[in-house]
């Protein structure tokens, strides 16, 4: 029975052997019919080279090639011919394309890119009016506790009479929102503080605290400052001789039931003490009635985004006289064909420093082509440096910064993806052509 099963195989095998045998020869007859000229002509060819480098005194083809001034020769055109375009030999059509038409990248290149950002900078940088809904008025809806009054567009009372913290403010790690309170409290500034965040992580109005710490609209917080911060919206009162509740009441524009209720007062009064201080909620301080004229929204955003402003950096400049752009020191992206810039990564709001002096041309937040909110400083001589994906930007154009000086706060506005996170994008411009920043700085 295993004999037979054995035969039966090698038959199968005998049949396989006479099909290929028989469409093989055929295959072999097409092929020789339709390469046999090409390759007679190819052979003609390698016996006339062989005759040709005979004649001319030298060995056999195969050992002129495989000589080793020649294999030299032939490996330093090769790497002049990947090189050519980065030369000055070859005009460049597009600064963010550069390396991208070389021999190199094209075996080695790839449509795919994965972790690496891409932005192109456009020759104009368009400048965007702030919305209102970034201005953004913040009602009762917004707060935990507290009184405070509903405030319009154009409201004379958002700045000057009770109103309320306009842009968006960050909140201060650590604190409470919204927590219940009913005496003063006092707040150290900190580097990165705005007075509109100060004011919207309290639960209060930005005149509130002004009016608490008599501060005014050119007035500038610092880092280690102590604020005051009333419990709620409103003015802090110090009781007078003679003083009723419903003459303070009508004096600051408040309402008596919220003056007793929130000062556990009786209703008649009686109760009030000379020289304690009470709160008066939605109160509005006298003299601000004579203002006839509403605060532009450029003058609001301004307040609140008034930041205390961290100190300059201390590190040594570099030989050409630049220092190190950012309180951070990891770099999560480098200089590349596809990435014209350097990544220094850090936790949010850590400051960015002017790598030289110089004029700010550009400060502005948006998309602009994915920097986000970013700053262009002419240092002159041609050398620009640019600083985007800020959080905060603590310089206008127009200003002129020292070497070393805080001029933003590390973010991830504009386009931001891969690996980065929150970080800046630094560049260095010569003459228009972005360049290696490690080359400027150390």
């Amino acid at each position: 029975m295993k004999y037979s099963v054995l035969l039966k195989f090698l038959r199968i095998l005998i049949y396989f052997k006479r099909f290929f045998w028989w469409t093989g020869t055929r295959i072999y007859f097409v092929l020789a019919k339709i390469l046999g000229i090409p390759g007679r002509f190819f052979i003609l060819l390698h016996y006339k080279a062989s005759y040709l480098v005979r004649k001319a005194g030298l060995t056999s083809l195969r050992e002129t090639i495989s000589n080793r001034d020649f294999l030299v020769t032939a490996v330093f055109l090769v790497l002049f011919l990947i090189g050519l375009n980065e030369t000055t030999l070859l005009p460049k059509t597009s600064q963010a394309s550069s390396g991208q038409k070389t021999i190199a990248y094209g075996f080695l290149g790839t449509d795919e890119e994965v972790g690496v950002e891409e932005i192109v900078s456009s020759e104009t940088y368009p400048k965007y009016d702030t919305p209102f809904w970034k201005i953004g008025a913040l009602d009762t809806q917004f707060y935990g506790t507290g009184y405070q009054p509903p405030l319009q567009a154009n409201d004379l009372a958002a700045i000057v009479a009770g109103g309320t913290a306009f842009n968006k403010p960050f909140l201060i790690p650590g604190s409470t929102l919204g927590s219940a309170r009913n005496q003063v409290v006092q707040y150290v500034v900190e580097p990165g503080d705005s007075l509109g965040g100060i004011a919207y992580n309290f639960g209060v109005s930005i005149p509130t605290v002004m009016w608490e710490n008599n501060l005014t609209l050119k007035s500038i917080i610092k880092p280690g400052n102590i604020l005051k911060i009333p419990p709620t919206t409103g003015i802090m009162y110090t009781i007078k001789k003679k003083d009723t509740i419903n003459k303070i009441a009508t004096a600051y524009e408040a309402k008596p039931e919220d003056i007793v209720r929130f000062n556990h007062l009786k209703e008649d009064g009686t109760d009030l003490v000379v020289g304690e201080r009470i709160m008066l909620p939605g109160g509005i301080k006298p003299k601000e009635k004579a203002i006839t004229q509403p605060a532009s929204s450029k003058t609001l955003s301004s307040l609140a985004s008034r930041v205390a402003t961290p100190p300059s950096a201390s590190f040594a400049p570099s030989a050409s006289g630049f220092v190190w752009p950012s309180g951070a020191r990891t770099i999560t992206q480098y200089f590349s064909f596809r990435h014209h810039a350097v990544d220094i990564a850090g936790p949010r709001q850590t400051p960015n420093y002017a790598a030289k002096a110089g004029t700010v041309e550009v400060s502005q937040c948006g998309w602009n082509s994915g920097y986000g909110c970013y700053i262009i400083i002419n240092h002159g001589g041609g050398i620009k440096t640019l600083y985007g994906h800020n959080s905060q930007l603590l310089v206008s154009v127009g200003d002129y910064v020292e070497t070393g000086q805080s001029i933003a706060l590390m973010g991830n506005t504009g386009k931001v993806r891969g690996v980065t996170g929150v970080h800046v994008h630094f560049e260095v411009q010569k003459n228009g052509v972005r360049v290696n920043p490690l080359g400027y700085v150390k």
